[in-house]
C-alpha cells in the first residue's frame, strides 16, 4: 500500500538528514513531498527541527535535528523540546536511548505512540551503499587536489570570532592540508554568511595547503578525507565517529546564540578539549601516531549509532505500520514509570534543604514586615 510522507525541513542540514528517508519511501513505491512550511497539512509528516509547530500531519514522527541537540541541559533534553505533540519518536542510538529512557518519565519525552531506537539516517550512505560513498569521497580528494598525505579537517558550529582563522594560523605551519568546511547555513542567519564570506575571502589564496570546501558537500565525504577534525561544540565530533576520526573541541572559542556569547560546551567523553593556544601542539600530537588516535575510538561509534546501514529502512517500516493499523515490526523502547532512583534522592535532598531553611526564610519575612511597619 502506497503511502505519502512529507518531509519537513527549515535549511539545508535537515534536508540531508531526511534526504534517505526520501530514497528509501521511493524505492518502496511511497509518494515524497518536501515542505519547508512547518504548519503546512500532511497525511504522515516526518521532522526534525528544533521545536517544530504547529504540527498539522495525521501521523507525525520527530527525529533530532542534530546529534548534540540541547546538550546543555541533559538529559532532560525533551523538557526543552517536547516530544509528547507528536505521534512517534526516533533516536539515532544507545547513547540517546540513555537520555531518554532518564526522562521518559515525564510526560513531555512521551510521544503519542512511542519512542523507537532507528539509528542516524546520514550513515546509510557510508554503510548502505559503502562503493558509491567512497567514489563521492575519492572524486572529492581529486578535485581539490590535495598535496599532503594528512588532513585535517575544520568543522564549526558558528563561524564568529575569526574562528576559521585561528584555525588556519595555527595550523599552516605543519605540512597538512587544511579543510575549511562550514555548515550549509540559511539566509535567515546573514550575520553568519557573512562572517563566513570575510573568512573565505582571507584564506582563499591563504596557500596551496588551505582548501575550502563547499558548504553542501556532505560532512561525511570531508571526514572521510580527514585524519583529526578541529570544532568548537558541534555534533560534528560525534559524526566523527562514524568514520575512526579523532576530534579536537576548543574550548575557549565563543558560541553566540546567547548574549554576551559563551565558551563552548563540549560533553563527549571522547573529544580532546584545548584551547586555542594549544590547538597546534593537540593536533601534531594526533598525527605522530594516527593508528592509536583512532584506535583510541574502537568501540565508541556503536555506543551512539544504531542500525548502520539500516536506519531510512526501519523509519519506513514503523511508518508503514502505524500508517496501515497494523502491528510493527520493531519494538518501542519502554519508559519508566516513574522519576530513577537518583532523581528521587535529588528532590528528597531539595525537601530537606528546603525545610531546613523554611524557619530562617519565615523569621526573615517576619522581621522585614516588621520594618516596614515601624517605617510606615
Amino acid at each position: 500500500m502506497a503511502i505519502e510522507v512529507t518531509l519537513f525541513h527549515t535549511d539545508r542540514i535537515e534536508r540531508q538528514t531526511l534526504e534517505p528517508i526520501a530514497e528509501e519511501a521511493r524505492r518502496r513505491g511511497h509518494r515524497i513531498r518536501h515542505s519547508e512550511r512547518l504548519d503546512a497539512a500532511a497525511a504522515i509528516g516526518v521532522y526534525c527541527s528544533h521545536r517544530p509547530s504547529p504540527i498539522n500531519s495525521r501521523l507525525s514522527a520527530i527525529l533530532l535535528h542534530d546529534l548534540a541537540q540541547r546538550h546543555d541541559v541533559w538529559p532532560d533534553y525533551w523538557l526543552a523540546e517536547p516530544w509528547n505533540e507528536f505521534d512517534i519518536g526516533f533516536l539515532p542510538g544507545p547513547s540517546w536511548v540513555d537520555r531518554w529512557t532518564a526522562s521518559s518519565w515525564q510526560p513531555e519525552s512521551r510521544p503519542r505512540i512511542g519512542v523507537y531506537e532507528a539509528g542516524w539516517p546520514k550513515a546509510d550512505a557510508l554503510f548502505g551503499r559503502a562503493g558509491d560513498f567512497q567514489l563521492r569521497a575519492e572524486d572529492l580528494r581529486r578535485t581539490q587536489g590535495l598535496r599532503r598525505p594528512f588532513s585535517v579537517l575544520y568543522a564549526p558550529s558558528w563561524e564568529n570570532h575569526g574562528k576559521q582563522n585561528d584555525f588556519v594560523v595555527a595550523l599552516r605551519e605543519l605540512p597538512v592540508n587544511l579543510l575549511l568546511k562550514q555548515a550549509p547555513w540559511s539566509d535567515h542567519y546573514p550575520e553568519v554568511l557573512a562572517n563566513i564570506a570575510a573568512m573565505n575571502a582571507l584564506h582563499r589564496d591563504a596557500g596551496p595547503d588551505v582548501h575550502i570546501l563547499s558548504p553542501d558537500i556532505g560532512i561525511l565525504e570531508c571526514l572521510a578525507l580527514s585524519d583529526v577534525m578541529v570544532s568548537d561544540e558541534s555534533s560534528v565530533l560525534v559524526e566523527a565517529l562514524l568514520l575512526g576520526v579523532p576530534g579536537i573541541a576548543v574550548t575557549d572559542w565563543l558560541i553566540p546564540d546567547c548574549a554576551p556569547p559563551r565558551p563552548a560546551i563540549v560533553p563527549f567523553d571522547f573529544v580532546t578539549k584545548v584551547r586555542c593556544a594549544e590547538l597546534r601542539s593537540s593536533v601534531e600530537s594526533a598525527l605522530a601516531d594516527p593508528g592509536a588516535s583512532r584506535a583510541r575510538l574502537e568501540g565508541l561509534r556503536d555506543r551512539h549509532f544504531a542500525c548502520l546501514g539500516q536506519s531510512a529502512a526501519r523509519i519506513l517500516d514503523v511508518l508503514e505500520a502505524h500508517a496501515e493499523g497494523r502491528e510493527c515490526p520493531h519494538r518501542a523502547l519502554t519508559p519508566l514509570p516513574g522519576p530513577p532512583l537518583a532523581v528521587r534522592l535529588r528532590q528528597l535532598r531539595r525537601l530537606a534543604t528546603d525545610l531546613a531553611t523554611m524557619p530562617r526564610r519565615i523569621l526573615s519575612r517576619i522581621r522585614r514586615r516588621g520594618d516596614r511597619d515601624s517605617r510606615g
